[in-house]
């Protein structure tokens, strides 16, 4: 940080949470770490005050299975929302940079808090069953290529 003259309110940390349901975000500035190993170490690092992106990613259930849960993969059952998530992230990224929080947080709101439907699904005519203003949103939004592997590939 001291090299690109960076103080802590530039950065970003976007880490799991697991007492968010999967498929929510939050986002803050400041905090405790809750007991999530990465963000105790960023603490000790740089101090409190940098923004922090929580993604949930649910609790398994039993303290046991915690460890388990946090560093194994995902299943295929959780790209329900994973990939909508992931996607809107991308998508709206621009937005953290410049620190629209409240502005990206919508945009995350729009893209996962629907109901998902199949891929294989008959197309419908565009605009069919949405609101004027996701309409708006959706089409002034440029469409970006993703990376290759788990998200779409343009």
């Amino acid at each position: 940080m001291r090299f690109y003259k960076l103080t802590p309110g530039a950065v970003l940390a976007i880490y799991d949470e697991l007492d968010l349901p999967a498929g929510k975000a939050r986002i803050k500035t400041a905090g405790g770490h809750g007991g999530h190993n990465g963000i105790k170490s960023i603490d000790a690092h740089i101090g409190k005050e940098y923004r922090r992106l929580r993604l949930g990613i649910d609790h398994p259930g039993s303290k046991e299975r915690v460890q388990g849960h946090v560093l194994g993969d995902f299943a295929k059952s959780d790209r329900t929302w994973l990939e909508p998530l992931l996607d809107a992230l991308a998508d709206n990224a621009d937005m953290l940079v410049k620190a629209e929080d409240s502005q990206f947080m919508n945009k995350i709101a729009l893209a996962t808090g629907g109901k998902l439907e199949p891929e294989a699904a008959p197309a419908k005519p565009k605009g069919a069953g949405r609101s004027h203003i996701r309409q708006a949103n959706n089409s002034a939004q440029p469409k970006s290529c993703r990376p290759p592997g788990r998200w779409r590939i343009c």
